[in-house]
């Protein structure tokens, strides 16, 4: 699509008030250290103390870790403009965020993108939320006040020796606040055209003398996408949510910390589910879809003689979504116990215990079957780290994880790196991880009708083509999928204001699932007549134009190579500018383990393309924040997102922008412009879920944000 007269107008007054003025920044106020994590990126890298926790479980400089990590701060998720954690994540390098509809999006990296992308692990404050349903994350309900995000740590790359498995191709850890930094009140209000109403509130105070908390509450209502000719597609969403967190600090020492979160949704997804009384797919609208649930998450660490310290942390979350086509509810109860050891000047030895239960409930299911329909799975897990310092430039890390599933038995997932400090502002790093994503409820449970993977575009004449539909039946003998991976990266920090990150990487994935052909017709269907190259069922198989059903399984079928590239930058141009850019190349090669049978390997082969075609080649992201006079601030988000094949979605550039003006320290008003080089557009398009494909819109908003 092209951009529109009026978006490429503001681009241009935009871009011109990029001048080289000389301004002092908004504040010299002295910076404590709680407040570091409240920092940008540039900021931090100009103080020479950026730290992460995500790679080695420990407090690590950025500069020496050795992984491809990106830092998401407070700063960049408000002045960016982004009202939820997924839209936050497209800046990430090497990410793929696409929204499918008004509360759907297909988010991984490296490859593999899919709506129930399945080998990114997500963490919010130590708790996973991963759904063993269909390994992947439930995104619509992965919320928190966005204010109160210290910061967003992504790894590209396996994390399983430590995190466990499903942190095949990434981990994405969110770390909130400490109450003790979120004291007094904010308010955070607004509305426009996408974004109908939303609110926030927090206040935070003192627990007696070593204690503090935060309490708050978050609305909001947001519009529904468009179908694609231009008519509402109706999926409004609205949540609300509520939470608290406290910290304190004992006479010895000791920290612990309770913090609780509750929320009830509801939305209205547009869904093309095959109608067998009709025989043909119905496109089901006004049929809410309802989500509630919280969680609890409890945590203590003691320090003990000459740097040592352990950590017990536990959770409980509650999960309850009422979709048309399954009830699904879900309980999980997790225990960590962690224990950091330093028995010498050489040697950071970090090891822990885990245990978690999960208990699944399904009913109320419409083309979908699991027998029995209620489920509990235990994971019991071990780990261990070894920071091993070989000289003032050299360190090596061995770590691995160990996990016994109720799916795969016991499984074992190794990490080696190697970092080499060539100065205080130079590092080169090596590492070589294997990892692995289990089977979950879906590939071995449940069988899945009534996907219609007939697009309406293959139609001869659209709305004439009897559908083809696709059954997939669950299989209990799979093993897990198993990726080695190869990574080197270099970081550069020039002169305090300018750091360069570039990472390469050569993945290979083995054992992955394929969709094969399941030798046997399902309930209600029989043997196509006549017969096809491939075993077909059919609805009806005395008609002249019958609805077939190929009926399939999983397999381990399939193997797969990716390569590519990843470049970051960020540049503290003056003390009012500041800019960052990234770019990153993916290639994949996907092969099929022949089995002798000729539809198996007709359906392997299709497999294949499939995983092929399922990402980008190419993304670039290049943001601006500007200081302007008089407590103005500019910042403009440029990103662009090569063609999705599989999706059948065009390349584009989007460009979101946002206008700013503080009044003293508390009181800021602000306008922000999203997708505004188009006035819809697609991002997303896929079969197998049932969902309709939705089109974003270019959007505005306007925030008033109050703190005392």
């Amino acid at each position: 699509m092209k951009p529109s007269n009026h978006s490429l107008v503001l681009a241009g007054i935009f871009s011109s008030l990029i001048t080289p003025v000389s301004l002092k920044a908004d504040s010299d106020l002295e910076i404590a250290d709680d407040e570091l994590l409240d920092l940008s990126l540039e900021q931090l890298i100009s103080l020479d103390v950026p730290d992460v926790t995500s790679v080695s479980r420990r407090k690590q400089r950025l500069m020496d870790s050795p992984a491809a990590v990106f830092v998401i701060t407070n700063e960049d998720i408000q002045r960016s403009g982004v009202t939820s954690i997924p839209e936050a994540l497209r800046m990430v390098p090497g990410m793929q965020v696409a929204r499918l509809n008004g509360n759907t999006w297909s988010i991984s990296t490296r490859g593999f993108n899919y709506i129930f992308a399945n080998k990114l692990l997500v963490l919010i404050d130590g708790r996973t939320v991963y759904s063993p349903l269909f390994s992947g994350v439930n995104w619509d309900v992965q919320d928190t006040m966005l204010e109160d995000i210290a910061r967003i740590e992504v790894i590209r790359g396996p994390g399983a020796a430590l995190w466990g498995a499903n942190a095949v191709n990434g981990v994405i850890n969110i770390i909130t606040k400490h109450a003790a930094d979120t004291q007094g009140g904010l308010l955070s209000t607004g509305f426009g055209s996408e974004e109908k109403a939303f609110a926030a509130y927090r206040y935070g105070g003192e627990l007696g003398d070593d204690g503090h908390y935060r309490a708050f509450f978050k609305t909001f209502n947001r519009d529904g996408l468009a179908h694609k000719d231009g008519t509402n597609a109706n999926d409004d969403w609205r949540i609300n949510r509520a939470g608290f967190k406290a910290n304190w600090r004992t006479e010895t020492g000791a920290e612990a910390s309770l913090q609780s979160e509750i929320y009830d949704g509801t939305t209205r997804p547009a869904l093309k589910i095959f109608n067998e009384t009709t025989l043909s797919p119905d496109l089901i609208i006004n049929q809410s879809r309802d989500q509630k649930g919280g969680h609890l998450i409890g945590s203590y660490k003691q320090y003990l003689a000459n740097g040592n310290h352990f950590t017990l942390k536990g959770y409980f979350d509650r999960y309850e979504n009422y979709d048309y086509r399954v009830t699904e509810k879900r309980d999980t109860a997790d225990l960590e116990f962690q224990h950091q050891i330093l028995p010498g000047n050489d040697h950071d030895i970090i090891w822990g215990l885990g245990y978690r239960l999960t208990q699944y409930n399904l009913s109320a299911m419409n083309n979908i079957t699991m027998a029995p329909t209620r489920r509990t799975d235990r994971l019991y897990s071990a780990f261990v780290q070894d920071h091993i310092t070989l000289s003032p430039q050299w360190s090596l890390t061995l770590s691995s994880r160990f996990e016994h599933n109720d799916f795969t038995d016991f499984e074992i997932q190794p990490n080696a790196s190697l970092t080499w400090k060539i100065s205080d502002q130079q590092t080169l790093w090596m590492k070589a991880a294997s990892a692995l994503k289990t089977p979950s409820i879906s590939e071995t449970s449940v069988t899945s009708r009534g996907i219609a993977f007939l697009r309406e575009d293959d139609a001869p004449v659209p709305g004439t083509a009897t559908p083809d539909l696709l059954a997939i039946s669950g299989n209990d003998q799979l093993e897990s999928e198993r990726l080695f991976a190869l990574e080197v990266g270099y970081r550069e920090q020039f002169n305090h204001r300018l750091l360069f990150d570039i990472t390469a990487f050569f993945n290979q994935y083995r054992d992955l699932l394929a969709y094969v052909d399941r030798s046997g017709c399902l309930e209600g269907t029989g043997p196509a007549q006549p017969p096809f190259p491939v075993p077909l069922c059919s609805y009806n198989p005395t008609a002249l134009s019958p609805s077939v059903e190929y009926s399939t399984t999983f397999s381990n079928g399939l193997r797969a190579d990716t390569y590519g590239l990843e470049l970051t930058t960020d540049w503290q141009a003056t003390t009012w500018w500041k800019l960052q850019f990234n770019y990153s190349f993916l290639g994949v090669d996907a092969f099929s383990d022949s089995s002798g049978s000729p539809t198996t390997d007709s359906y392997l082969k299709g497999n294949e393309n499939l995983l092929e075609t399922l990402s980008a080649d190419h993304t670039a992201n290049i943001r601006s924040y500007m200081n302007l006079p008089n407590q103005w601030h500019l910042d403009f988000w440029v990103r662009y997102m090569d063609n999705l094949k599989n999706a059948r979605v065009k390349a584009y550039t989007a460009l979101d922008v946002r206008v700013a003006k503080k009044f003293g320290k508390d009181l800021e008003l602000s306008l922000t412009g999203q997708n505004l080089f188009d006035k819809q557009r697609l991002e997303f398009d896929e079969i197998f879920s049932g969902l309709g494909a939705t089109e974003v819109q270019e959007s505005w908003y306007l925030q008033l944000r109050w703190q005392h």
